[in-house]
């Protein structure tokens, strides 16, 4: 299987989202929320992160589709987006995949080598 054209492209932004560990905490609080979502106010209390950090956070989230916020009214609600994930594991999974192909495709060993020490026409550093 090879990498559809343009897929890394895709979730680079996605994985250089994700290697941050408030991030990764966001994303888990609105997960935890279901479908209704959260705001932005619950989220900020429940990691306890400054509004100018979440915000900064927030937003680089929702740039690149994992999350999407809605108004409700004053506030912004925040909701998972279930497809950008799905389409990020199946972009690791694959790569998973091609990896164990190539272990498959490579040539089994011819044998176990001699235990260290065990050949004692090799030369030694320790005189053994």
């Amino acid at each position: 299987m090879t990498m559809a054209e343009g897929a890394a492209d895709k979730q680079v932004p996605i994985l250089a989202a994700l290697a941050q560990a408030t991030r990764l905490q966001i994303l888990s609080r609105v997960a935890e929320a279901g479908p209704r979502g959260a705001a932005a106010g619950e989220i900020a209390r429940a990691l306890r992160c400054p509004a100018s950090t979440l915000s900064f956070h927030l937003k680089e989230l929702s740039r690149t589709g994992l999350l999407e916020g809605r108004p409700r009214g004053r506030f912004v609600i925040y909701r998972l987006q279930q497809e950008a994930l799905r389409d990020l594991a199946r972009f690791l999974a694959g790569l998973a995949g091609e990896a164990e192909a190539v272990r498959a495709r490579k040539p089994a060993s011819r044998g176990a080598r001699p235990a260290r020490g065990s050949d004692r026409s090799q030369l030694s550093m320790f005189g053994d």
